[in-house]
């Protein structure tokens, strides 16, 4: 038997010509099988029930199953022996954001004797596939990496003539608008990479599309000469046309997105946030709302018309909070607040200055606040809520996180 490690395996791949000499390649089984490796102890059938149906049907020789392992978001695999270089792509962790999804699998190919089910050899890889998916376009691309970590059996082609392929898939709503295929030695030794892109036609409101890139191994020597196909395929993702003036676009709607609030960019305006969510306890996580009505019926409710203008107009605004554009804004809110506070120990004073308003006691957790800032923050903290939504595309009923930093 022969057992290369991945550190090994560009090493192993450079001799085999000098190692395995032609008579080899016809050379019997040894008298004491391969040991069965540990993780292949269940490859989704029985070894031995396969095997006697393959001989069933006249078959005899060598056959194969594969045995695979998403890793869930978080987890890394550092293994002796595992190279991990295929995982690289994700950072050695699986990762989903709103435009970005990515996928490792750890999987064992498993090579066994018919009738007996006795298995020879194995190829232990890793797959990893990276799909980015676009705010502004209904068009996505799909990164996919291969590597074989270890490789262990006999030097017959059974194990050595194994090759790897791989060609992209659409599984709803899409199409290959460039295809980037794989095909070549399954064994350790380099990296197969390949990049696909896909497109999905425009189908609406909004709606799903899904697309993947579909994998297998081949070897003339099998008694099937080709494994069943695996699919290495991100979340479904949702498409829209549903933000007016804006072009179509893609995200992976089952993230929720975070509205960052930067305090250097616009004090007062992050300073009003601020305070509204963490010392009035008013929810950070808000529904947003396309309905017209409603937000012109938020703005009114929070700053009604008429309401006391600053002395200096043109330079100041009037804020709120819950944002007019979400479906929790001052119209759908039992009462409104003034946030004032006031340190004797600092002097520190903020006012609000939204007089209309009573500054209810810290207890009144909730409601909605009204604070006035200066115009120029004012307009710039929309404008850049007005980008989350577009680069985000939050949608009537999103839900998203508002966080100040």
């Amino acid at each position: 038997m022969v057992r290369w490690k991945a550190g090994m395996a560009s090493v192993a791949l450079g001799l085999l010509s000098v190692f395995v000499p032609a008579a080899s390649a016809t050379a019997a089984a040894p008298d004491k099988p391969t040991p069965e490796p540990a993780v292949a102890q269940a490859c989704g059938t029985d070894l031995k029930q396969e095997a006697a149906a393959l001989a069933a049907d006249g078959k005899s020789g060598t056959a194969t199953c594969v045995r695979k392992q998403t890793r869930k978001a978080g987890a890394s695999k550092t293994s002796e022996g595992e190279a991990g270089i295929a995982a690289d792509i994700c950072g050695g962790s699986p990762t989903l954001s709103r435009t970005a999804n990515c996928v490792i699998e750890d999987g064992i190919l498993l090579i066994f004797t018919v009738p007996n089910g006795v298995v020879i050899g194995s190829i232990q890889y890793t797959v990893s596939s990276l799909t980015v998916l676009d705010y502004s376009s209904l068009d996505w691309s799909q990164s996919w990496h291969y590597q074989a970590n270890t490789v262990a059996g006999p030097a017959i082609p059974a194990v050595l003539d194994s090759a790897v392929y791989a060609e992209p898939q659409c599984l709803a709503s899409c199409t290959v608008s460039r295809i980037g295929s794989v095909g070549a030695s399954a064994l350790p030794g380099r990296v197969l990479s390949t990049t696909a892109y896909f497109s999905s036609p425009p189908g609406g409101y909004k709606w799903n599309a899904h697309a993947g890139m579909r994998y297998w191994f081949a070897n003339a020597a099998w008694v099937n000469p080709t494994t069943n196909p695996s699919i290495t395929a991100p979340a479904v993702h949702r498409c829209d046309d549903a933000l007016p003036g804006y072009p179509k676009g893609c995200v992976y709607d089952s993230v929720r997105p975070v509205h960052d609030v930067l305090t250097y960019r616009y004090p007062a305006y992050a300073r009003h946030l601020q305070l509204a969510i963490n010392h009035f306890k008013m929810r950070s996580v808000l529904t947003r709302t396309q309905n017209e009505t409603l937000i012109d019926n938020n703005y009114k409710t929070a700053c009604p018309p008429g309401y006391p203008k600053p002395t200096t107009p043109g330079t100041w605004s009037c804020d709120e909070y819950p944002f007019k554009s979400t479906y929790n804004g001052a119209y759908s809110q039992p009462y409104g607040r003034n946030i004032f506070l006031f340190s004797w120990n600092s002097a520190y004073e903020f006012n609000c200055n939204a007089s209309w308003l009573p500054s209810r006691a810290a207890t009144d957790s909730g409601g909605y606040s009204v604070c006035i800032i200066p115009l120029a923050e004012n307009s710039l903290g929309g404008a850049d809520l007005g980008a989350f939504y577009y680069k985000s595309r939050v949608l009537d009923g999103d839900d998203f996180q508002v966080r100040v930093i």
